[in-house]
């Protein structure tokens, strides 16, 4: 199974470097409980070698992307076309990464 199948299916389960873990792991608590978010949360991605400007980054992709759903969800809006473009461009950003 490729990388980005992966990621959708569990992102947990993917091989990736301890790094990304911290960041999705990050995300995906931002994303289902912001409210239990807290200092050692970003303590944790400064540890995984993480910096400010990074996590600054992290929490803004994330947001914009929760953003991003809620609108069309909200709206009602089909978003097929948009997220395969979405996942070509996370392939692209993925195979050429050099965060790990």
């Amino acid at each position: 199974m490729e990388l980005t199948q992966q990621l959708k299916a569990d992102f947990r389960a993917a091989d990736l470097p301890p790094r990304m873990m911290a960041a999705l792991e990050f995300a995906d608590l931002l994303t289902r409980r912001p409210h239990e978010v807290r200092e050692s949360d970003v303590e944790t991605l400064r540890e995984a070698g993480w910096s400010d400007e990074d996590i600054v980054d992290i929490v803004h992709e994330t947001a914009l992307f929760n953003y991003m759903n809620r609108m069309s969800q909200g709206l009602g809006v089909e978003m097929e076309s948009f997220a395969a473009r979405i996942e070509e461009r996370d392939r692209h950003v993925v195979d050429t990464s050099t965060w790990a």
